[in-house]
């Protein structure tokens, strides 16, 4: 057996072994299949969630990630994981988009004014943090 003839056997094996751990079809320009839904970048830069059958948006995330644990839900018809999602994704959005404010003004405004700032930025980063491994937490759930 040749070099290129083992490649393709491997390459052929980890793609089974992968769709085995995620069932997730990847799609081109970034978009991602899951059973009937498809999750796709919209123009205004955010994660539609679409059905696949009548082709309606369900609903749009921040975060692809957050867009394909909401279409494994919608697939399992569990609505109020849904609302946990985008209640999630909303939070991580509100904090990350606070602290590149707080972090770009702090260097605009007087001293006593950018330890206000700097602090905000610091919580923010903080909150930042505990809703990625909410996140990370609720994909594994979902999908390992």
């Amino acid at each position: 057996m040749n070099k290129s003839n083992t490649v393709k056997e491997l390459a052929t094996y980890f793609d089974q072994e992968l769709h085995a751990l995620l069932p997730i079809t990847i799609l081109p320009g970034g978009a991602l299949g899951y059973k009937d839904f498809l999750v796709k970048q919209l123009p205004n830069g955010n994660w539609g969630v679409f059905n696949v059958k009548n082709k309606d948006l369900i609903n749009q995330y921040y975060l692809k990630s957050c867009a394909l644990i909401a279409a494994k839900h919608y697939n399992n018809k569990q609505h109020a994981k849904c609302y946990e999602i985008k209640d999630l994704d909303n939070s991580y959005w509100s904090n990350y988009s606070d602290s590149i404010i707080f972090k770009h003004n702090s260097s605009k405004v007087s001293a006593d004014k950018r330890a206000v700032l700097l602090i905000r930025f610091d919580e923010s980063t903080h909150k930042i943090q505990y809703y990625k491994k909410k996140i990370s937490l609720l994909f594994k759930q979902a999908f390992v």
